[in-house]
């Protein structure tokens, strides 16, 4: 696959591409992915490791939202009807740092395209022993103040093992159209408190008052990692797809998805122009046999 960045330690090693601003794959040394591998063939940001989500995450109910007495639009950027994920995994990022250990990576979108954000965005990924660090930052560019959210959506890989503990307090069901339903209670079929399997029926929910930390552990590959995300990302999307079993995503998210339908533009992040939102989460690698 021509065309990607690779940072390389004596534990890790992790290609990525500036096109989506994505990872490609990321595994131990001795050759256990820790995150989805790519495979062969172009490249494809859904069949990537993990990408940004950038002005804003997951779904916008409707296109648009009202500030100050005034209509904003977004225009669909998939083939699905809603405005999804934001922009930043769709186009291309220029890399203005490099070396074997990070990778700084940025992109520009000046006037309103897709949605009605101007902004600049710059994401940082750096690798420092078994350590994965990813950050996020996007500065309004804008004459106005607008809502903005980021987030990452990194796909794990998943086995009939594979176990999460990710603690949270509630959840939002999920409706028609890939939307969140209402906020209730975790129920127990869902609950990873503690560390238990994921169920073998679809989940595509948003889990809120996240403690920020997670563990996802691979017996059959003797792996574990440990996500710790910064107290900016209070919540996180869990996406299993009944379909195909072989990924899972845990997706720390600064907002809840379509939180503009939901709960208007106060439910994120309203920056002025100029001011800037920022946060990262990190994955630690283990051999299960280290951990106590």
């Amino acid at each position: 696959m021509p065309g990607f960045i690779t940072l390389e330690n004596e534990r890790l090693s992790l290609r990525l591409s500036a096109q989506g601003g994505a990872i490609i794959d990321g595994v131990t040394q001795d050759g256990r992915p820790f995150l989805r591998p790519h495979g062969d063939g172009a490249f494809d940001v859904l069949r990537s490791s993990c990408f940004p989500l950038v002005p804003i995450g997951n779904r916008v109910e409707g296109n648009g939202f009202e500030l100050r007495g005034k209509h904003y639009r977004f225009e669909p950027n998939t083939d699905e009807p809603n405005y999804i994920h934001g922009d930043g995994w769709l186009v291309g990022w220029n890399v203005e740092e490099v070396s074997p250990a990070h990778v700084k990576l940025a992109f520009e979108q000046l006037r309103p395209a897709s949605s009605p954000h101007a902004y600049r965005a710059v994401q940082t990924v750096a690798i420092d022993g078994a350590t994965v660090r990813l950050e996020l930052s996007v500065t309004n560019r804008g004459q106005e103040a607008l809502p903005f959210g980021i987030g990452f959506h990194p796909y794990f890989p998943r086995t009939e093992g594979t176990r999460l503990m990710a603690p949270a307090q509630t959840w939002w069901t999920e409706r028609d159209g890939c939307l969140p339903g209402v906020r209730t209670p975790i129920p127990d079929s869902a609950d990873f408190s503690a560390s238990r399997r994921l169920p073998r029926r679809r989940l595509n929910n948003c889990f809120e008052g996240w403690s920020g930390l997670a563990r996802i552990v691979w017996p059959e590959a003797g792996l574990a990692a440990d996500i710790a995300a910064d107290p900016v990302f209070s919540r996180y999307m869990l996406y299993a797809p009944e379909e195909d079993r072989g990924f899972f995503c845990l997706e720390p998210m600064t907002h809840a998805p379509n939180a503009l339908m939901l709960a208007g533009p106060a439910a994120l992040h309203m920056l002025a122009s100029g001011e800037t939102l920022s946060g990262g989460f990190s994955i630690t690698v283990s051999n299960l046999e280290d951990i106590p």
